[in-house]
């Protein structure tokens, strides 16, 4: 008899995992309009602390005390988000004004791509693009802009309750889960979450700023209208996995066929942007990166690609350390374990 009972063990427990992961993937979906604000709130509050952490450290023999490092956090953070929000607001209008010229100019180039190809008649802008202009693509962008500052609010509010919440964080874990073993075990899980999520967001934040500050040099010498604007486009769609990194190549260089009459500047932007692209995500990264992240290629595409879908692209951007959180939750347990391994690269996932 204990043949049978064992499948059947074996069903009840997979069928018990298809309907949590379903359960799951509903409520994220469901509760986008309630879970999205309070995921920024924390992304803002850890975003944040961290910046407090370095800070705080002893610069030249002084130190600041931990209010004062976290006001000096909040401070920083709000004028990069305002330098940030006027730079797109601006270049985002004026892009939206120049866009009935970059039609006509790309009306021009589908002719003569049309006339060398033998094709005749040569089709409209209105019919390869389902009659959608640049300029209401614009507007739907800006909407979408829109619709995250609208929540801005809210999520300022979780971020400060946050802040609030932690100051009792750690006492609330020793009550918990008490003196001993469980509340090692707990601290280890986040502290290993904590140490891999900040060295990702640190290492990912310095070469983006590197990135866009070539990609920005580069544009500027050949003289790309709004060079400034793609080359913050170019810093936030870094931080999204491979699909990021060919917005960043594609966009500004089809702007630069589209600006000029001749291919040179679009070949120097595509080729030298590409290059600089391809250079830091795929040599220098890892190299930095080393095996702290530990996620297989194809988890990180796929994560891209659902999280994306539940969230949009606030999932698009945090898809990884969701991921690599959930490595590391699944890998201290001995039933989740095995998933762990799945969600690595190699399959070696941090000791229980």
């Amino acid at each position: 008899m204990v043949g049978p009972i064992v499948p059947a063990m074996t069903l009840q427990r997979a069928a018990l995992w298809a309907i949590v992961v379903a359960a799951t993937v509903y409520l994220l979906v469901a509760g986008r309009g309630l879970l999205l604000p309070f995921v920024l709130g924390l992304t803002l509050w850890y975003i944040i602390d961290a910046l407090a952490d370095v800070i705080e450290q002893p610069w030249l023999g002084l130190r600041l005390p931990r209010p004062a490092a976290v006001l000096a956090a909040i401070l920083a953070t709000s004028g990069l988000v305002w330098v940030l929000g006027r730079t797109i607001r601006y270049n985002v209008a004026a892009v939206a004004a120049a866009a009935p010229a970059y039609e006509v100019r790309l009306q021009r180039l589908i002719d003569h791509g049309a006339a060398m190809a033998g094709i005749d008649p040569a089709p409209t802008i209105t019919e390869l693009f389902d009659r959608l202009s640049l300029a209401e693509t614009l507007g739907s962008i800006a909407a979408a802009v829109a619709s995250i500052v609208s929540v801005a609010g809210i999520v300022l509010i979780y971020a400060g309750f946050l802040f609030v919440e932690q100051v009792q964080f750690r006492r609330k874990l020793a009550i918990l889960f008490g003196q001993g073993a469980r509340q090692e075990r707990v601290r280890s899980v986040l502290h290993r979450i904590d140490h891999d999520i900040r060295r990702y967001v640190r290492i990912k934040t310095t070469l983006a700023t590197i990135t866009s500050a070539l990609a920005w040099a580069v544009m500027a010498w050949v003289g790309v209208d709004f060079a400034g604007f793609w080359a913050v486009m170019v810093f936030f769609f870094y931080f999204i996995p491979t699909i990021g990194s060919i917005l960043a190549i594609v966009a500004p260089a089809l702007l630069t066929l589209v600006q000029f009459d001749h291919v040179t500047p679009f070949l120097i932007v595509l080729l030298v942007i590409g290059t600089i692209q391809i250079v830091i995500a795929n040599v220098v990264e890892p190299a930095i990166m080393g095996r702290t992240l530990n996620l297989s290629p194809l988890i990180v595409i796929l994560s891209l690609m659902v999280w994306g879908t539940i969230w949009g692209v606030v999932g698009m951007f945090l898809c990884v350390p969701i991921m690599v959180v959930a490595m590391i939750v699944f890998a201290h347990f001995e039933t989740t374990r095995p998933i762990a391994v799945l969600l690595s690269a190699d399959g070696r996932v941090p000791e229980i």
